[in-house]
């Protein structure tokens, strides 16, 4: 049962899916009519999931369900990465490419490769304050509060301590 992105509780369960590239405006046109489709018939042991989805940055596709209505189950889960991975395909996109970490860069979104982290901090281009997309955030009230956080203060930090003391 698709709802309003803003109505669902800071609590809802939410998954992000980073694309591989930019989403231009016709890309996203069709991966939210898409989703609006998936979403209405979305369920769990044959009931209704209350859910919605946005795209942010044209980078991020953003899924969140409030379990407060009903919980999603691990099948339904499983259909959501299903119907997720054909939008992939559709689109000629990847949403499933985990070694790109993107960054806020200048006010633009920059995926670096996770193998060239410890380069571009060593040349100053990623810095502590540098803002990071946290993707491993599980609810939509962390995805308010700490999905875009400062490299610092994230795993990240390890590479800054090694620059460091270099």
């Amino acid at each position: 049962m698709l709802a309003d992105f803003n109505s669902l509780s800071e609590n809802s369960r939410t998954w992000l899916y980073q694309a591989n590239r930019e989403l231009n405006a016709s890309e996203q046109k069709k991966c939210l009519d898409q989703l609006e489709a998936f979403l209405n018939q979305w369920a769990a042991h044959g009931n209704d999931l209350m859910a919605s989805g946005i795209i942010k940055h044209d980078y991020f596709l953003i899924i969140s369900t409030d379990e407060s209505f009903n919980m999603a189950s691990g099948c339904s889960i499983d259909t959501q990465v299903r119907f997720v991975q054909q939008l992939s395909s559709n689109l000629g996109v990847d949403f499933f490419q985990r070694t790109n970490i993107a960054f806020l860069i200048n006010n633009e979104v920059e995926l670096v490769p996770l193998s060239q982290i410890k380069s571009e901090v060593e040349n100053g281009r990623i810095s502590t304050h540098t803002l990071f997309f946290d993707n491993t955030i599980q609810t939509k009230g962390q995805l308010k509060n700490n999905w875009c956080v400062e490299a610092g203060k994230t795993w990240l930090n390890r590479y800054f301590k090694q620059s460091a003391s270099v």
